[in-house]
């Protein structure tokens, strides 16, 4: 008995001697065991994050809230954009339809191009369709060139019609892209003919599209006695367009057998003549109907209305560089007036093309 408590004396005392010279024993670790939670997994710490003054950010619990107002620092104008909010949009961004209501690719130029959209040249000079210029123009730095051939009638003053030979005009035409916005042509027409003095004038083109796709233009002839001025405004797509405009600077016409008063035309609007007093004039106002619509890819139905004759025919486009023309024209005043006053009556198809470059 004395030996068994010399023992655990002993052993006491040796205890209490290496607490006394180490450190606290930590029975955290045997909590789990002591609790009888052994087979549950160590709780992890939450990530703590910073911002950018290198404050730490309490955790919690509620980034899962569906009401959690999240947003972003826009970079470009500084302020709080949320994620419910549509992003502003840039210059020439808009927004997309669903898949079946998309408009078809081919048409899309035709509807969305409206200042430098993708056409030949007009056989009345500048951009456009067959007979009528259209809003849109060249883009700045651009040139084309077109060459379009009709054939014609050739009367005497007894409306008898001369057989000897093919009459046709050729008119050829010369269109530059001067801005942004801005176009100017030249065209002249070329007869085969040198029975009659027929005047054939040159004229100067221009138009130019103001903010709201709106088109002002004009149509000049360099001899003030061989035919008129025209002005016009326009506006719309190249699928369809419309426009007005008036005629000026050229007198009533009065016939007569001695030749030299000849009669003036107009590249747009009618013509009225009146038998009882042998005077004529140019209509004074006009209204203008043209258009593009694509059939495929290279192939584009072209239709116009100058204000007296309409045009409907068919248009080839290559690499927009190279556009072929064949086209059915109506008759209109000028084609009703007598031989004696009107020497020269077009016929009814247009074939030629124009380059851009």
């Amino acid at each position: 008995m004395k030996t068994r408590k010399l023992i655990i004396s002993t052993a006491t005392a040796c205890l209490l001697a290496f607490a006394g010279n180490c450190a606290a024993l930590d029975l955290s670790s045997f909590q789990g065991f002591l609790s009888g939670n052994r087979g549950k997994a160590k709780a992890q710490q939450p990530t703590r994050t910073f911002t950018d003054l290198g404050t730490p950010v309490e955790y919690s619990n509620n980034y899962r809230s569906l009401n959690a107002d999240a947003g972003y620092r826009s970079t470009q104008s500084g302020e709080l954009v949320r994620l419910g909010d549509p992003p502003p949009l840039q210059d020439g961004e808009r927004y997309l339809l669903p898949p079946e209501t998309r408009v078809p690719r081919e048409l899309r130029p035709l509807l969305s191009e409206r200042r430098t959209p993708r056409q030949g040249l007009s056989l009345m000079g500048g951009s456009g369709a067959t007979l009528v210029p259209s809003p849109g123009v060249l883009e700045p730095g651009k040139t084309a060139v077109s060459v379009h051939a009709m054939t014609f009638d050739l009367y005497n003053v007894n409306e008898v019609k001369y057989r000897d030979q093919d009459y046709f005009d050729t008119t050829i035409c010369v269109a530059y892209g001067t801005q942004d916005g801005a176009e100017v042509s030249f065209d002249k027409t070329f007869a085969n003919q040198d029975r009659y003095d027929i005047a054939e004038p040159l004229y100067f083109n221009a138009k130019y599209q103001v903010p709201g796709n709106v088109t002002v233009g004009g149509s000049f002839c360099t001899d003030s006695n061989a035919g008129y001025h025209s002005v016009w405004v326009g506006a719309g797509v190249p699928v369809a367009w419309v426009g007005a405009g008036v005629n000026f600077g050229a007198g009533d016409y009065k016939f007569s057998y001695n030749g030299y008063d000849r009669v003036k035309r107009a590249k747009f609007g009618g013509y009225n003549y009146d038998y009882s007093t042998a005077k004529g004039y140019a209509d004074p106002f006009f209204f203008l109907v043209g258009g593009a619509v694509p059939l495929n890819n290279n192939l584009r139905f072209v239709y116009d209305f100058n204000g007296d004759r309409f045009s409907l025919g068919f248009r080839f486009n290559y690499q927009n560089s190279l556009y072929l023309n064949a086209v059915y024209v109506s008759d209109g005043d000028y084609e009703n007036l007598p031989g004696a006053i009107i020497h020269k009556k077009t016929n009814n198809f247009v074939f030629g093309g124009s380059i851009a470059y």
